[in-house]
């Protein structure tokens, strides 16, 4: 079965960049809205894709809210390896 796009289009389309919601993320902070001291990125966790490329929708839990963000590095491998050993755990009980 294949979809009304695919069919319209003529070729299969690929999900590879779809990411893992709930997978840790990692965004820039603009060089004004921090000082010397503080970090340059900071860690969030991925809520939701937007319309618009490359920006997402992301959850602060050090400010306990969700923002837009641009340009941010997915930790996903971090994300499968609390998977699977979530799995394995499951499967040794």
């Amino acid at each position: 079965m294949i979809t009304l796009e695919e069919a319209f289009l003529g070729r299969n389309l690929g999900v590879s960049n779809f990411r893992i919601f709930g997978a840790s993320v990692y965004y820039h902070v603009s060089k004004d809205s921090r000082n010397k001291l503080e970090p340059k990125t900071k860690l969030g966790v991925f809520v939701d894709y937007i319309e618009t490329p490359h920006n997402y929708h992301v959850y602060l839990p050090s400010l306990k809210m969700t923002v837009v963000q641009k340009d941010v590095k997915f930790d996903e491998d971090k994300e499968m390896r609390c998977s699977f050993e979530r799995e394995l755990h499951l499967k040794l009980d």
